[in-house]
């Protein structure tokens, strides 16, 4: 009889473990005067994303007109976005809230191509290399950095294994789906209807106030011999479109110039009647960040610091433009 209530005792000790073990959340005390976004950001949190999940947790535990109780201890969530933290993937699940300079701010990313579709094929030292491997890490790098300054994120183009890999060549596969969970069509205009709609759809269910970009990237395929620098399309009517095209370019410029100063830029700001600039609602840039086949160019992506380097880049330009926008 001992022995049996010995067992079952360590039985409900262990289920209480395990379910400590499980929570997903830890505890913070509140300070006097600090209101929601203050208090999330100093425990790493972006007030734009998980604001109602952290107000979900701590049911009860504010004022009568549901404000903050300085001393009150509140639980937060452990990870920043569960599944924003799993695209980004595993090393870089809990992003560093580094300031909340893009709050407000709704960035649709869209990584060109996908699924059975590569994009653009080269070859470098042997080893195949393709255009949506490339431009999906550059928009998961671009992502973490935007996320970081408290922007919403939407990733348009989703793998459910393939996070920010550090690695020179990304290995290619076709299991990248289309937002939320739709698997990509093989022809290419289904497969434009398709991201495009879903663009739509999010646009539609955001504050028609918040500050919307759309970022498409891609990679160019020309001959061996053409390089090019990162260049821009815009739609032709989209003055907003192109007044974030402009700054991006001149980001670039001003970057070129900081560390390679003797390289010259040569980046371009153009129009061009482009399916997914004519058919989404948010303003829009489409970026081609180089020449696939161009050996200068392969060198932009293939090294991770590179492609980190045009990541923090384009974010550093987006914050230019969203800030710009506030002072007016």
């Amino acid at each position: 009889m001992i022995r049996y209530i010995l067992i079952l005792f360590t039985v409900f000790l262990l289920s209480i473990a395990s379910s400590f073990a499980q929570e997903n959340y830890e505890w913070s005390t509140a300070k006097n005067g600090e209101g929601f976004n203050s208090f999330l950001l100093r425990n790493h949190i972006s007030p734009i994303n998980d604001l109602e999940n952290f107000k979900y947790l701590n049911q009860g535990r504010f004022t009568k007109n549901g404000d903050l109780i300085a001393g009150e201890k509140y639980k937060l969530p452990l990870l920043y976005s569960t599944h924003l933290a799993s695209l980004l993937g595993e090393d870089h699940e809990n992003i560093k809230q580094v300031d909340n300079s893009l709050s407000g701010a709704v960035l649709y990313l869209v990584a060109g191509h996908g699924g059975p579709d590569p994009g653009a094929v080269g070859s470098i030292s042997g080893h195949k290399i393709t255009e949506d491997e490339y431009a999906y890490d550059i928009v998961l790098r671009m992502g973490e950095e935007l996320l970081s300054h408290g922007a919403k994120v939407h990733f348009i183009i989703q793998d459910p294994d393939d996070g920010i890999r550090d690695a020179a060549y990304l290995k290619p596969d076709k299991d990248e789906l289309c937002y939320p969970s739709q698997t990509i069509p093989r022809k290419h205009t289904p497969r434009l209807k398709q991201r495009a709609a879903a663009i739509n759809l999010l646009a539609r269910n955001e504050n028609k106030s918040a500050y919307q970009r759309l970022i498409i990237l891609h990679l160019d395929s020309r001959s061996k011999g053409n390089s090019t620098d990162v260049y821009f399309y815009h739609h032709a009517v989209s003055s907003k479109g192109k007044d974030l095209a402009l700054t991006l370019q001149q980001k670039m410029k001003d970057k070129y110039d900081e560390f390679q100063p003797n390289r010259g830029y040569e980046g371009t700001v153009g129009t061009r009647r482009l399916y997914m600039l004519q058919t989404t609602t948010p303003p829009s840039v489409f970026i081609e960040l180089g020449n696939i086949n161009n050996r200068n160019d392969q060198m932009r992506f293939i090294k991770a610091e590179n492609r980190q380097a045009l990541a923090s880049w384009l974010c550093e330009g987006i914050q230019e433009n969203y800030l710009k926008l506030k002072m007016k």
